[in-house]
């Protein structure tokens, strides 16, 4: 392997430490090279089961590396991995991967009950008689023993063994009501049922003698469910008594929609045909019974959930199949969507992984509905599990209040979350305020720009941004905070622009304002209003909010370096962003993460630095606390620098002498 032929891809920061993401081209595929020189080289393979099990949080080792969640041990060193950190290196090795897709790759391990579950969700079963065998052996060479479907016929209640795999010798025995009726109003009131011991479960006493002569220690078990209630039973086997794991319930579920898609009518569904799912729509039943299994799961693994309720005012059939389009191409595998008639769609998040996660998803939503739907009114309304509700009937009440507030407010996102209607008032009353940070040219130490930061005055003291700004992007307040914010700077510019103050002034953008098409125009009529010219703006945006639609977000961007504005990417290197769509954004100027102002990255900041050059951007320093930090960025080509050495944030009051004199409290 070429020493030489090591390509930066992105650092990664982790707990103030930095760690150094690389890949090289091998005739077998991209290898990747995590912490840089001496560290961990991963072929195309590792790569890929490293990916699957930071995916899953199950444990994997190979020759120099370890991961245990949360700790990745690379050799001698550790990082722990919070969840934005492990994020970040599971996007990293997504792009990375799908970047040499094409290139052969060994397929994953046989016995992985992760490749079980993307084989289900890819399968193209039609009927029980493919599906079970199939099925039947993909559980053996899981270590199970197997796999067995009851059903009912016609209206009878009685459920049948119609399908097992392998075939037993033991004489089939149906399931009835009459002699089991504890089992039936188990089914009735669980999707799955997990039996660590099935013959001393209570749940499971009537089955007693079937367990024994079927040979069965554990069984996992998924209720099916249909129009007219209880369907059938589907059962995964284990010989002996075994300590059921979220992957094996996992596993269970996925092979029971694969039945459930089975035995479900052709005409059941809303079909509407995508090249990655064959129907985007499930009926609300089914929705239903996803969603009280998810909560189910939630509950029992500590995970959090999303419900929301998504409506457009006055669409045709035309324009309620184009909506559900673009809400599906938005959806994970483990989504569910459901088209719910005249009252719009259901959509189930069925695991959020980081707060805002699902504010995040519907911001991406609302800007592809906007678009598609030529400016219709669009309402998305959210319920958090377990912050707002623990149960379905109250996910559902708080989703849907929360969707006809977002309405009758003009459209938009809305959760009905404590203290958002505090904050909402305070951005609409003008109960905010904001401080200023200078920005240095390292070479002269000239001002260049003042960034704007959001303050909030209460009684108790001043909020910081970071206080506030969470609960803003979770109840869907980022769109009229920045556009607050906007304001607020703009008169400012316009006040001193007039006295020859040459410094711009910087503001960061949310990804909710990034995906709002009508921004740019809202920003030049801003523009015209105070007779300012464009280029006295820089607008800041994160890489994250980049991420999570990067194609739109590509073209908005161009929208407003149209305008004439500057385009800044904040904390580079917080979330992988691969260099070649970096090359294809409009960026002026790339403020790096803090930590890369610290000795023992000094090398990394550097290949950074040169990368952002690359590109024919400027490097801008930030968390510059010590006159070494900033000796050393300057040397190391930093262009320019942001930090308590050059300045602190100082109040609108004072902001005339920290433009006319570069000075300030």
């Amino acid at each position: 392997m070429n020493e030489v032929g090591w390509k930066l891809f992105a650092p990664l920061s982790i707990e103030g430490a930095t760690l150094l993401i690389e890949h090289q081209d091998l005739p077998e595929g991209m290898a990747v090279r995590l912490g840089g020189v001496g560290g961990v080289v991963l072929r195309p393979q590792e790569a890929q089961e490293l990916l699957l099990n930071l995916l899953t949080g199950e444990s994997w080792v190979s020759s120099r590396l370890v991961w245990a969640s949360p700790r990745l041990h690379l050799g001698q060193k550790g990082y722990n991995l919070n969840e934005r950190a492990k994020l970040a290196l599971i996007e990293a090795l997504q792009s990375l991967l799908v970047e040499s897709q094409g290139v052969a790759v060994n397929p994953m391990p046989k016995e992985s009950w992760q490749r079980s579950i993307l084989e289900l969700s890819q399968g193209r079963f039609t009927n029980l008689e493919e599906a079970l065998p199939k099925i039947g052996e993909m559980l053996i060479g899981l270590g199970l023993k197997g796999i067995c479907l009851w059903l009912r016929e016609g209206n009878e209640r009685t459920l049948k063994l119609v399908g097992q795999y392998p075939e037993s010798v033991t004489p089939p025995e149906n399931l009835t009501p009459e002699k089991h009726p504890v089992y039936f109003q188990v089914l009735e009131r669980n999707l799955l049922v997990a039996a660590d011991d099935a013959r001393q479960d209570a749940r499971m006493a009537e089955l007693r003698d079937i367990l024994v002569g079927r040979g069965i220690g554990a069984a996992l078990q998924v209720s099916l469910h249909g129009e007219e209630g209880l369907r059938g039973v589907l059962w995964l086997e284990n010989l002996a008594a075994r300590k059921w794991s979220a992957p094996d319930e996992t596993l269970a579920l996925a092979v029971g929609g694969v039945i459930e898609r089975i035995l479900r009518p052709a005409s059941a569904d809303l079909r509407l045909a995508t090249p990655e799912r064959k129907s985007l729509a499930v009926r609300r039943s089914d929705f239903e019974l996803n969603l009280s299994q998810a909560l189910s799961l939630a509950q029992r693994h500590g995970r959090s959930l999303a419900l929301m309720r998504i409506r457009a005012e006055g669409l045709n059939r035309p324009q309620t199949e184009q909506a559900a389009r673009e809400i599906a191409y938005t959806l994970r595998s483990s989504d569910s969507l459901a088209y719910l008639g005249d009252q719009g769609f259901a959509l189930l998040l069925s695991e959020v992984r980081w707060t805002g996660g699902a504010s995040r998803v519907a911001h991406r939503l609302l800007g592809r509905l906007r678009a598609a739907l030529g400016g219709a009114k669009v309402g998305i309304g959210i319920s958090l599990f377990p912050q707002d509700a623990s149960t379905v009937e109250g996910l559902w009440q708080q989703a849907e209040q929360a969707c006809q507030s977002a309405l009758d407010a003009g459209g938009g996102i809305r959760l009905l979350t404590p203290g958002a209607r505090e904050l909402q008032e305070a951005i609409s009353q003008d109960g905010l305020t904001l401080h200023f940070q200078p920005l240095f040219n390292l070479s002269d130490l000239e001002l260049v720009a003042v960034e704007a930061l959001a303050r909030w005055p209460k009684p108790r003291g001043m909020h910081q941004a970071g206080d506030f700004l969470p609960l803003a992007e979770q109840v869907g307040l980022m769109s009229a905070q920045d556009r607050w914010a906007l304001d607020k700077v703009l008169e400012q510019a316009a006040l001193w622009r007039p006295s020859g103050v040459n410094a711009r002034f910087s503001l960061n953008l949310s990804s909710e304002t990034l995906a709002d098409t009508s921004f740019p125009n809202y920003l030049q009529e801003m523009l015209q209003a105070k007779r300012l010219s464009a280029d006295i703006l820089v607008l800041e945006v994160r890489e994250d909010a980049l991420l999570s639609d990067l194609e739109m977000a590509g073209r908005n961007l161009e929208l407003l370096k149209h305008l004439g504005v500057a385009i800044a990417l904040d904390n580079f290197g917080t979330t992988p962003l691969p260099h070649t769509q970096l090359r294809r954004l409009p960026l002026d100027w790339l403020k790096l993460n803090p930590a890369l102002s610290t000795t023992e990255n000094a090398a990394i900041a550097k290949a950074t630095i040169e990368m952002v050059h690359a590109i024919g951007a400027k490097a801008v320093a930030k968390g510059l606390e010590e006159q070494s930090q900033l000796t050393r960025m300057k040397e190391l080509g930093a262009d320019y620098g942001q930090g308590h050495i050059l300045g602190w944030p100082v109040p609108a009051e004072d902001l005339g002498a920290l433009l006319v004199w570069g000075i300030g409290s």
